[in-house]
């Protein structure tokens, strides 16, 4: 009903005021106050902005910019309208009683019946035109420290209100600081032409007689541009504590008053929140206190705006260490310049191809990776050992010339290939890949964004840890890259031996119930439910160590339905750390029958599990055979122990005179050990040099034997 009643009220307004070009309507919800309130008669007003704008003579287009703002009106129906004869800038209306819709149509016929007689007339004083001023919050770090510490503009202002529609400031106070010196004042009451409420100027002390005599908002406003200067370009940054209330009253009342202005601003509330740990609380007093700051006149916009700027600069103390540990980080993740000539290819091809390089932004991680990212990564470069290299999919038909190697499960499965390069300039064939992947990633992160100003704030404070290229810097890299003499791609991507099932044998022995058997399989909703907390515990068992622990607890998680990708890797990863690969072997091809999804990944995951067995099973086997072999020369020397052994020299015999044998010697040295001859004389008698040797006598020497026989006596 109210749609339709918009749609009826724009079409009367389009009949009724023919030079209206675009006009804004504000539609309230009224929502009564609380009883705890106790005032009836105030009514608080939840309102969105829609802008509707003239397209033709019998269209309209009505579009949203999901603004809401809060408004307190003191009587429960209340029409505000600014028109003019000829056009209308603003109206605001509340859908309450008939009374009202009347007054509305009323007020439309009325402006209907006069319209000829106005055109006739000398047109009064055009409006002002609206302004477009918007305020952006930014946030401290290693980038902007310096800047910030040499110069900013502290802000304050007093209202009438908390509304920064309905209303209006009421006093200024600006103060420039450069390193923490205040270096020019600027404060000014200003004349808004509606009353203070009693409320607010209770709080700031300012009454309506005050403001009689105080200059207008034209000439306060005039005075102020000049004073501000840069920081209404973003040239100089301003602060303010809870800045979001300053900078929405300031930005709205310079867009009333026709003035352009793009303001970045610092939070010291925030500020004080991040850097500023167990304090009651973070009003701008409690800060003040903290620091030893005096305020004489609190809620008094100079005031308030100097100790606010004094606040800033001691925070910018308290957080240099910080910031110092930050910019050292920034450091270290920041690639090299070989590194940074194939980002600076990598953006000029987006930047070509029209898209918005504003976010694009590269980091080196841990494992020696570029990313390149838009909020998420899109793309990988490595510089190894072996070569430079990029991570894309496998299915992209610009590979065919290149040299290129699977990847490994970490870099992303079998899904995704290395194409090898020497200059960035080789890179050129896959132009529409690395534009499509950046497209894709672009949309998501808008999608992401679009949800809220907080995530919008936060991509941006997630990206500035990050290296941007500006153009000047993309067009110097790549004249580098020019003067550069890169020698052809020469990688031997080495053909490795694919180990399969075929080669290992899979003892997976364990007690883990069957498919068939497990509960609440078509109801994955309460698997999850059950199934999950089991999964989360083991999980956190897993990382503390204990395996068999989380084990168990994957299994009761499994029984229970629950059935995910975080089990299953969670599952790998306990038996990977146990060494146990038959157990992970299977447990991945569960998973990928079950979420054939996940087969990429998983499957990577399994061949260098089936790798990890092989050498795992090899090594076993080359440990056996050397056991085989070192106890098949145990069993050898047994043998040759039990059979005598050769004599190693030449046997002799001891013989009477009658040629009778008295003993055998296997060698001399065994002779002489026995009957203390000498080595010589036996070998002299041996070998016929003389008849005796050491009183034995007829020493024959007979197939490699010796022969002495003993005197007589």
């Amino acid at each position: 009903m109210v749609i339709a009643f918009v749609q009826f009220f724009c079409e009367t307004a389009n009949r009724c005021i023919v030079h209206t070009v675009r006009w804004e309507v504000r539609i309230f919800t009224v929502v009564q106050n609380t009883p705890q309130s106790r005032k009836v008669d105030r009514w608080v007003f939840r309102c969105r902005v829609c802008s509707i704008s003239r397209k033709s003579e019998n269209q309209l287009i009505c579009t949203e910019d999901r603004s809401f703002y809060t408004i307190h009106i003191r009587k429960p129906i209340e029409i505000f309208a600014s028109m003019r004869y000829n056009v209308c800038t603003h109206i605001y209306f509340l859908l309450r009683t008939e009374e009202v819709l009347m007054s509305i149509f009323g007020f439309f016929k009325k402006k209907a019946d006069i319209k000829p007689q106005v055109e006739k007339e000398t047109a009064i004083e055009a409006p002002v035109q609206r302004g477009v001023a918007i305020s952006k919050r930014v946030e401290l770090d290693s980038h902007n420290e310096n800047s910030i510490r040499n110069c900013y503009i502290a802000f304050d202002v007093e209202t009438t209100g908390l509304s920064p529609i309905s209303d209006r400031i009421v006093e200024i106070g600006a103060t420039i600081f450069q390193n923490g010196t205040v270096q020019r004042v600027f404060s000014s009451l200003v004349n808004p032409g509606i009353s203070i409420s009693q409320s607010a100027s209770a709080v700031n002390h300012i009454t309506n007689s005050m403001l009689n005599s105080a200059p207008s908002e034209k000439e306060v406003y005039s005075q102020l541009v000049d004073f501000l200067g840069d920081a209404l370009c973003g040239g100089i940054v301003m602060c303010a504590h809870n800045a979001k209330f300053d900078f929405d009253f300031l930005c709205h009342t310079l867009s009333r008053l026709g003035f352009n202005a793009n303001i970045e601003y610092i939070d010291t509330l925030s500020l004080s929140r991040k850097y500023l740990h167990g304090l009651e609380n973070y009003k701008q007093s409690t800060i003040e206190n903290y620091f030893g700051l005096t305020n004489s006149s609190s809620h008094r916009a100079t005031s308030d705006a100097e100790n606010c700027g004094h606040i800033l600069y001691r925070l910018l103390d308290v957080a240099s260490e910080s910031l110092e540990i930050e910019k050292r980080q920034i450091e270290q993740s920041k690639p090299n310049s070989q590194e940074l000539e194939v980002c600076a290819f990598i953006q000029n091809v987006i930047s070509q191809k029209g898209g918005d390089t504003k976010l694009l932004r590269f980091r080196k991680n841990s494992s020696g990776y570029v990313d390149v990212c838009c909020l998420y990564t899109f793309l990988k470069v490595k510089f190894a050992k072996k070569g430079a290299y990029i991570l894309i999919r496998s299915n992209c038909p610009a590979t065919e010339n290149y040299v290129t190697e699977l990847c490994t499960q970490s870099e992303g499965g079998t899904d995704y290939i290395r194409v090898y390069f020497s200059s960035p300039f080789d890179l050129e064939p896959l132009s529409e890949y690395i534009y499509e992947a950046f497209f894709n990633c672009y949309e998501s992160m808008e999608e992401y964004a679009s949800y809220s100003n907080y995530r919008r704030r936060e991509i941006e404070n997630s990206i500035r840890f990050m290296c941007a290229l500006t153009n000047e810097e993309v067009s110097s890299l790549l004249n580098e890259i020019k003067e550069h003499n890169y020698a052809p791609v020469t990688i031997s991507v080495a053909n490795e031996r694919q180990i399969s099932y075929d080669d290992v044998v899979i003892h997976a022995v364990y007690n883990r119930v069957p498919l068939s058997e497990i509960r609440n399989a078509d109801n994955w909703d309460k698997g999850f439910k059950i199934g999950f907390p089991h999964w989360e515990k083991g999980e956190n068992e897993r990382k503390k160590g204990n395996l068999a622990l989380a084990i168990e607890l994957f299994d009761k998680a499994r029984l229970n339905g629950y059935a995910a990708p975080a089990l299953y890797t969670s599952y790998a990863l306990a038996y990977r750390q146990l060494k146990d690969y038959s157990n992970e072997i299977v447990i991945l091809d569960e998973g990928i029958a079950r979420m054939p999804d996940q087969a990429s990944a998983w499957s990577a995951r399994r061949t260098k599990a089936i790798s990890l067995l092989f050498a795992q099973q090899e090594k076993e086997r080359k440990a056996a055979e050397k056991l085989k072999r070192q106890a098949e020369k145990v069993a050898q020397k047994e043998i040759a122990v039990s059979v005598p052994k050769k004599p190693r020299g030449r046997a002799i015999l001891q013989m009477d005179d009658s040629g009778n044998i008295i003993k055998e010697f296997d060698s001399i040295a065994a002779a002489v050990q026995e009957v203390g001859v000498s080595s010589k004389s036996i070998r002299d008698a041996a070998n016929g040099v003389q008849k005796r040797a050491g009183g034995y006598h007829g020493c024959i020497k007979s197939k490699e034997m010796f022969y002495a026989r003993k005197q007589e006596s």
